[in-house]
C-alpha cells in the first residue's frame, strides 16, 4: 500500500486537504470532524480526472491503510436516510476511479487492482442521524456499534471487505488507527 499512497500523493499531491476540510458539509455550513492530519480528498481528484466533465460523485476522502484502502464519506445532514442508494453509488464510482487513477500512475494489472481490499466508512454525526428504534438507551448504544446503517454493508463480500458507520470524533480515529492509518488522536480531557 505504501508505494500506492506515494503514487497517488505525488501525481494528487494538489489534492490533500486536512480532516477539518475535508469533512466541511457546505450544504449545512459546518465541519464534521476535526483534525489536521492530510488525506486524500477524493471529490477533487474526481475533478481533475474528469475536467469537470459527466464526474461522477466519489466519496470525500481516500486513506491507505497497512493492506487495505480506505473510502470515506462524510454526512452531516439530516437526510442520510433518504441517500442510501447515493451512498452506494458513490462507493461503486469511487471503486472504479481509484482502480482508473492507480492503473494510470502505477501501472498495476488487472490482478493487483482485483485483490485491493477496500473498506467503505460512512461517517456521521448522530444527533442528525438518530436510531429510529424504540428500545432502552443501554440496549440501543449496543447495537449502533455493531451494525452498519444507511445500507453500505450491502457490497460487504463482494467490492468491499468491510463497511462501518461510525460516529465523528474518537471512534472514526480509532477506526483508521485499527486500519493501520497515521491519525492522531486528541488527548482526552480529564
Amino acid at each position: 500500500m505504501e508505494h500506492l499512497q506515494a503514487a497517488y500523493e505525488q501525481f494528487y499531491g494538489d489534492c490533500q486537504r486536512t480532516l477539518t476540510e475535508i469533512s466541511y458539509d457546505d450544504a449545512n455550513e459546518r465541519i464534521l470532524c476535526v483534525g489536521e492530519d492530510k488525506f486524500i480528498y477524493f471529490d477533487r481528484v474526481a475533478q481533475k480526472y474528469f475536467c469537470g466533465k459527466n464526474q461522477p460523485a466519489t466519496v470525500d476522502m481516500l486513506a491507505f491503510g497497512r493492506e487495505h484502502v480506505l473510502l470515506v464519506e462524510f454526512k452531516a445532514g439530516k437526510n442520510v436516510k433518504v441517500e442510501k442508494l447515493k451512498l452506494q453509488f458513490k462507493l461503486l464510482a469511487s471503486i472504479l476511479l481509484y482502480e482508473r487513477v492507480a492503473a494510470a500512475i502505477v501501472n498495476l494489472d488487472a490482478l493487483e487492482l482485483v485483490r485491493t481490499k477496500f473498506v467503505y466508512l460512512v461517517v456521521f454525526d448522530p444527533q442528525n442521524c438518530p436510531s429510529s428504534s424504540a428500545r432502552t438507551k443501554g440496549i440501543q448504544n449496543h447495537l449502533d456499534k455493531v451494525k452498519v446503517r444507511f445500507g453500505i454493508d450491502k457490497y460487504k463480500g463482494s467490492f468491499l471487505e468491510d463497511a462501518f458507520t461510525p460516529e465523528c470524533g474518537d471512534e472514526f480515529k480509532r477506526l483508521l488507527q485499527r486500519f493501520g492509518v497515521k491519525v492522531r488522536t486528541e488527548p482526552s480531557p480529564e
